[in-house]
């Protein structure tokens, strides 16, 4: 059996597909490059804006000329099933919560499966992306977001056993894996037995002997309120890099109200600059632009927040109605002032960036080569999180290993190294 895998969206996504190839190795079967020389292609969906959920049912329609069978795993499957049931008759689903069960549905639609005992993912090896792992800390989120079809999706907080997660990452350094990154809808809201929270998963995972780095995955600010234990103290282990992913989604406390999110803009920025003067690094945040109702004024705090704030890397969303979610009932902005609203944010965004960026230059900083780039180049990870460039040809000499690197140029999205 000979199974394709194609995949969209966030790290959780990814980290499912990673765990579904390591299930289809550990019975014997193989995992492809190509639909042409698979059996069984698996879509592992996003559907997090309109415009993707399109996106993700005009690729089932190229799946299906194919002729090709065709699993639905991800949001898409979960959120939207019965869109999935009205448009097609034949379509085999399985929910972001039941990646575990994936050779149980193989088994159960194909007679000549080799393995149709039921398994436990967690008791698999995950398949790694070359020298990066992904290893999911939790299913789910505490939140209630207004606009977001994800919780509907992916359900309430189930966090994963502590020792399993130790375990899965014990399991992905041996195999060579220099880059871990945990991944969950949010990894602040971990809280496994009510008495491990994040920063003590950290401890404990720091703890696996091995020359690796850990990537935190994004964080509700609003659940870094309810933590008992101080995030900060995750950045104490030189294993994990000095990076936040701390969704804002706007500057506006009327309009943070409206999206439920539970916080206001000053306990925003107080965390950006404890984060600050307390690790350095990397801060990344998203934004929300065009949310229902959103006026000139509340659009001008959230630009106003940005130039205070002054985040490495910002990613902005023009919002997307989504169904069965309570946004979904107010009245849009129109498309015309959200494009211009995005434009003008997207232009603050770029300078920010670049000056930042550019401050770098000149400096020589410790990189972990993780990946291939284009036309000669390979990237890596500075300890800050921040993509180095590097011009290489020797991409398996160098992958997975550390160098000092000369930062020689910039842009806005990316610095440019030489290594010494």
């Amino acid at each position: 059996m000979k199974i394709y895998f194609e995949t969209y969206g966030c790290t959780s996504n990814r980290a499912d597909t990673d765990t579904m190839k390591g299930l289809v190795k550990y019975a014997d079967m193989d995992v492809v490059d190509s639909i042409e020389k698979a059996d069984i292609a698996v879509l592992n969906t996003c559907v997090v804006l309109d415009k993707t959920e399109k996106r993700m049912l005009n690729r089932i329609e190229e799946l299906k000329e194919k002729e090709i069978t065709v699993i639905i795993t991800g949001c898409l499957a979960s959120s939207r099933n019965e869109l999935l049931d009205d448009l097609y008759n034949d379509l085999i689903t399985l929910e972001p919560r039941e990646t575990g069960n994936f050779l149980n549905v193989i088994s159960a639609n194909f007679v000549d499966t080799p393995n149709s005992v039921k398994m436990e993912a967690w008791n698999c090896p995950i398949e790694p992306n070359g020298v990066i792992g992904r290893v999911q800390i939790a299913e789910g989120c505490l939140g209630n977001c207004s606009y977001c079809i994800t919780k509907n999706a992916r359900g309430s907080l189930l966090s994963y056993p502590s020792t399993a997660i130790k375990k899965r990452i014990e399991s992905l350094v041996n195999r060579g894996v220099k880059e871990i990154q945990l991944t969950a809808q949010d990894t602040a809201s971990y809280n496994y037995n009510s008495k491990i929270e994040l920063p003590d998963l950290i401890s404990l995972v720091s703890s696996v002997n091995g020359d690796f780095k850990i990537r935190v995955g994004m964080m509700n600010p609003f659940s870094i309120k309810k933590m008992k234990k101080n995030i900060f103290d995750i950045f104490d282990s030189n294993k994990v890099y000095n990076f936040l992913h701390l969704p804002v989604q706007s500057g506006s406390d009327r309009l943070l109200e409206k999206m439920n999110r539970n916080y206001s803009s000053d306990y925003f920025k107080d965390l950006a600059s404890q984060f600050k003067s307390k690790v350095g690094g990397v801060l990344a945040t998203d934004v929300i632009v065009g949310f229902p109702g959103e006026s000139h004024e509340d659009f001008e705090e959230t630009l106003q927040l940005v130039k205070d704030v002054e985040p490495s890397i910002l990613n902005i969303t023009r919002y997307s109605p989504r169904p069965n979610t309570e946004a979904e009932k107010y009245n849009e902005v129109k498309s015309n002032l959200k494009k211009e609203r995005s434009k003008k944010l997207t232009k603050l965004r770029k300078k920010i960036s670049a000056k930042k960026k550019k401050e770098k230059v000149g400096k020589t900083v410790e990189v972990l080569v993780t990946e291939m780039g284009k036309n000669n180049t390979v990237k890596g990870r500075d300890n800050d999180y921040n993509q180095i460039v590097i011009p290489s040809q020797n991409y398996s000499e160098i992958v997975g290993k550390k160098f000092e690197v000369d930062i020689v140029d910039s842009t806005f999205a990316y610095l440019i190294g030489s290594i010494s």
